[in-house]
């Protein structure tokens, strides 16, 4: 159970990294530690606040 959770944030935070990361190259030709850190963790936040809340709603 934790280890799903583990990997489930693990896979969050690279995945939204690889997106933000991406797209900052393609769009501004230059990557922002800064921006692609904050962007990137909100998103991870964001998949795993749905996570739970999807949880929840599921069981009522």
């Amino acid at each position: 159970m934790i280890l799903r959770e583990v990997l489930f944030i693990a896979a969050a935070l690279f995945g939204s990294f690889a997106l933000v990361a991406t797209y900052l190259w393609l769009f501004h030709s230059h990557v922002n530690l800064k921006e692609l850190g904050s962007t990137g963790a909100a998103m991870a936040l964001g998949a795993y606040a749905g996570r739970i809340w999807g949880r929840k709603e599921r069981h009522g």
